[in-house]
């Protein structure tokens, strides 16, 4: 915990939390949300793409939506470290924090898994097999479950709530 209050009460820290510039904290959030929308629309259209919405789009293409998802995850990892580090003695204590992380880690395995079975059936579209669809289905749940478990994070604290 004394390593957590450090890195909160750094210079960088202390500027993005109590700083009135629309670069501190209301930017960085902006950052993170652009990130986050990049990360998980590119993984949407691969996700639906495989659960068979847009035939028309070939399964070759596919392959194009994941730099961008990579750009959009490094996004969110900067912007999420500067974020973490404005509130860090809270956020790491908070349970929803780390089923947060944890989705997210799922998550990208399953997007590394799902670019490997593209590989291979490019030039076969019916050699996706029903683990590819399983695993889109599963991709969209675990991205929709850490959007929420973030968004949970600003209103779940470790303080029981006052009673009135």
């Amino acid at each position: 915990m004394e390593f957590l209050a450090s890195i909160e009460a750094s210079p960088l820290a202390e500027w993005i939390r109590l700083s009135p510039s629309l670069w501190a904290y209301p930017g960085i959030l902006t950052f993170h949300t652009l990130g986050l929308a990049i990360l998980v629309g590119a993984n949407a259209v691969v996700d639906l793409r495989l659960l068979g919405v847009g035939k028309g789009l070939p399964l070759s293409k596919l392959d194009s939506f994941f730099p961008a998802m990579w750009l959009g995850f490094a996004i969110n990892a900067i912007s999420g470290v500067l974020l973490f580090i404005s509130d860090a003695t809270n956020k790491a204590t908070q349970p929803i924090f780390y089923v947060k992380l944890g989705l997210i880690a799922v998550a990208l395995v399953i997007a590394g898994v799902m670019r490997r079975m593209i590989g291979e059936a490019t030039s076969d579209p019916a050699a996706l097999s029903p683990r590819a669809r399983t695993l889109a289905t599963v991709s969209l749940v675990l991205w929709a479950a850490a959007i929420t478990a973030g968004r949970f994070m600003a209103y779940l604290n470790n303080e029981p709530p006052e009673v009135i």
